[in-house]
């Protein structure tokens, strides 16, 4: 349908974060529309990020979305540091009792959350891109390349650092941080079933080496790599070499199987302040994006939605006093202050499993902290109990699942 659509919110993006922040309103009684570049069958074949923290698993549970979840996915219970021989293995039933994180691929978690949104009535424009954002009597108005025009009081932008909306914003209106960690690694996807039930961070003299879950017969593995070298320097024969001796398996503990997938992830942090300008709001990757390393970016993201589709749902359906540019002020106080801690884990995280380079200046005093940090772990079950709540993310906030 090609014409001129009215509601209260349009969410421009259907990733998790756009599609969990228009299944809250929706149930919360708020219009509003998804509009997404990519077609169904797009969006589901782009596999991404698959670790899931506590919140997030209670509230795709409160959204009634979890079934595949809590039946596919993989109960994610400890993880592994492994350095020079040292296995360091933290359980997190053992510190902090038996709420799992789970284990399941991004793009099923699409699949779940679009399916329910339409089964519910949601309206989704998927496969027409955005090409212009735009005002009319001082409300924002998205207009799509195919005619359709979106008229509402409150547009979000949810499909990331280049999505059309964030392009459209004035780059003075931010403080930017852009930090580039000079960390490169090869993530690679096999056709292949983990050889430990737990995610594996492996710390060696040529770098590093991981194992993360995906499912039982598809496993993640990641290997740091020169700034020099390109996906062609990395066949399937050095690949499965390397994991074997950064990782100290011993022969065939790795089942090689079929290269599914190969990229080179450049480890990177990315925020702005503040989340919002007028009545345009920021989620997820549009706002902020942290290193891969505690698995931490799909989950934000999420929460991001949460914490808005309650902000909004207070003032479109209950009548909360305050005009919209207020609420959106106010939301993105409370996220930034959550975006920052994320910040710190991640960034903890990436100097415990990254050494220093060689001929860095002060690398082996670097070196010796991060063992000292590892050993802890090891040694001191308050701080690793400590380690693996930050590690598994908070249970779900009340006050954000309340009336859902």
């Amino acid at each position: 349908m090609v014409g001129t659509i009215e509601t209260q919110v349009a969410v421009v993006g259907s990733g998790p974060a756009g599609l969990t922040l228009a299944s809250l309103l929706h149930k919360r009684g708020v219009a509003c529309v998804v509009i997404d570049k990519f077609d169904r069958e797009q969006l589901l074949a782009r596999a991404r990020a698959g670790f899931l923290e506590r919140r997030t698993v209670q509230l795709l549970d409160r959204l009634g979305v979890s079934k595949r979840l809590r039946t596919e996915g993989l109960p994610h219970t400890a993880c592994e540091f492994r350095c020079d021989g040292e296995i360091v293995r933290l359980d997190y039933t053992d510190l902090c009792g038996d709420t799992p994180s789970f284990v399941y691929p991004q793009q099923e978690v699409v699949a779940d959350l679009l399916d329910g949104y339409e089964s519910a009535g949601g309206s989704a424009l998927l496969g027409r891109p955005v090409v212009e954002l735009g005002t009319e009597r001082g409300l924002p108005v998205v207009r799509c390349a195919d005619g359709t025009v979106v008229r509402a009081e409150v547009v979000v932008e949810a499909a990331g650092q280049y999505g059309p909306v964030r392009a459209a914003l004035p780059a003075g209106a931010f403080t930017e941080y852009d930090v580039r960690h000079g960390v490169r690694l090869l993530g690679v996807l096999a056709q292949t079933p983990p050889f430990a039930p737990h995610t594996i961070y492996g710390q060696h003299t040529d770098g590093f080496a991981g194992q993360m879950l995906r499912s039982p017969d598809v496993t993640r593995l990641y290997l740091e790599v020169a700034d020099d070298e390109g996906l062609a320097d990395w066949p399937e024969e050095r690949i499965w070499r390397e994991l074997d001796g950064r990782l100290a398996l011993s022969p065939g503990t790795l089942r090689r199987g079929p290269v599914l997938e190969r990229s080179l992830v450049e480890m990177r942090t990315w925020v702005v302040e503040p989340m919002h300008l007028g009545r345009v709001a920021l989620v997820g990757d549009a706002a902020h994006i942290v290193p891969p390393s505690g698995g931490k970016g799909m989950n934000l993201a999420m929460a991001d939605a949460a914490d808005l589709a309650a902000a909004l749902g207070r003032h479109f359906r209950d009548g909360a006093i305050g005009d919209v540019g207020e609420v959106l002020a106010a939301y993105s106080r409370r996220r930034l202050a959550d975006v920052w801690q994320v910040q710190e884990f991640s960034h903890f995280m990436l100097h415990l499993q990254h050494g220093p380079r060689p001929g860095t200046p002060d690398a082996g005093y670097v070196e010796a902290l991060r063992r000292a940090r590892l050993f802890r772990l090891r040694d001191d079950p308050a701080y690793a109990r400590a380690f693996l709540e930050r590690y598994m993310g908070p249970e779900l906030a009340p006050e954000l699942a309340s009336d859902i």
